[in-house]
């Protein structure tokens, strides 16, 4: 997408303060706003997932600050197809977590479903997939989802896949891929060792969802990863910063400090506490030394102007791989400034990949 322009951006982060923490606001951002002004809003909102919270902002706005009808009927069709979308998600959830529970096997969900119970209106909060830890279960997971007739997938280690009332559901054998280097086996240790400490899901019975130093840890890898190769969304340091100030009265810093100095995570973890704290207007639990505020500024110009080029359309395999290489060569500076990974590590983790699966390196994203 286009560069967002500055005050788009503010309208846009006043917005997400408003619906996520409350306050006021400033009424000369939105005052005597033109069709094509919203319409500017609506579209960053939409790219950056978090169109259903844009929409809970404008909602607590001032009558006369409002959009006009015909944006906020297009605004609140899209927001309803969120929701019905997070229902179905919450239904397989439950059934999934039923399924497993007939056959001895606690379910923990992760990511999306877990982080979204933490929100003001969790309904809201756009995701994809499913993740469920079994407990140790791994295997008599896999096996009970094969006997039931479901077709079971095993493409990448770290997870096997399987569809439920058409929504994707990722087994996690590992919470973050191990194999990649020094972070990724540490990270996974640590999730381990911590993994037993849980609490119940809020919306789904029966399920658990993790304690608040495995769900500050594992997010920071996965954010971490994703970041580097393909750049982050709004909606990720939303998550992050809800989560921080979810858990405000029950994280043990010390401990999350620890695990992210030991990992090489801290300056990426200061970086997402830095932005989302900037656009939630709020000052979260975590502290660390450095805040690194110019990079912070970077990572925040890199999140709202990225563009995925391979999303638009279909493409030939010379195409996608072109498009590949030039996106794995723009983004070597996260490597070399703000995740622990090492660029040519990546680059020959991917390769060793494609060797073994050549077909990855030429499948385009949906």
């Amino acid at each position: 997408m286009a560069t967002i322009s500055s005050i788009t951006r503010q309208r846009l982060f006043a917005l997400l303060r408003l619906a996520l923490i409350g306050g006021d606001y400033s009424r000369t951002l939105f005052d005597r706003m033109s069709n094509n002004k919203w319409q500017d809003v609506y579209n960053a909102a939409l790219e950056q997932g978090v169109l259903a919270f844009a929409y809970d902002g404008i909602r607590k706005l001032d009558e006369e600050y409002q959009p006009e009808l015909d944006i906020k009927v297009q605004w609140a069709y899209n927001v309803s197809h969120i929701e019905n979308i997070y229902a179905k998600q919450l239904s397989s959830a439950k059934k999934l977590t039923t399924f497993f529970a007939k056959r001895g096997i606690n379910t923990m969900i992760l990511k999306g479903l877990s982080i979204a119970s933490m929100y003001p209106e969790p309904t809201h909060r756009q995701s994809g997939d499913i993740d469920i830890y079994l407990m140790g279960d791994y295997d008599k997971g896999n096996e009970a989802v094969r006997k039931a007739g479901i077709d079971l997938r095993l493409d990448f280690f770290v997870h096997s896949e399987f569809t439920v009332d058409g929504i994707n559901v990722e087994n996690h054998l590992y919470f973050v891929n191990p194999n990649v280097n020094r972070t990724g086996e540490y990270v996974q240790q640590a999730l381990l060792s911590l993994v037993d400490n849980y609490d119940n899901h809020p919306t789904v019975a029966g399920a658990l969802i993790p304690s608040a130093e495995f769900a500050t840890l594992f997010f920071a890898r996965h954010a971490s990863w994703h970041y580097a190769r393909e750049c982050i969304k709004l909606r990720d340091i939303c998550d992050w910063g809800i989560m921080l100030n979810y858990y405000r009265d029950r994280i043990d810093i010390n401990t999350i400090l620890s695990h992210l100095e030991n990992c090489g995570l801290t300056r990426f973890a200061s970086i997402l506490t830095t932005i989302a704290e900037q656009i939630l207007g709020i000052t979260l639990p975590l502290h660390f030394s450095e805040r690194y505020e110019a990079l912070a500024s970077r990572v925040l110009e890199d999140i709202l102007s990225f563009e995925d080029e391979q999303k638009h359309s279909q493409m030939n395999f010379i195409r996608a791989f072109v498009l590949k290489t030039r996106n794995r060569i723009s983004r070597k500076w996260c490597y070399d400034e703000v995740v622990p990974d090492s660029y040519w590590g990546n680059i020959w983790y991917s390769i060793k990949g494609y060797i073994t699966s050549p077909l990855k390196v030429f499948k385009a994203k949906l």
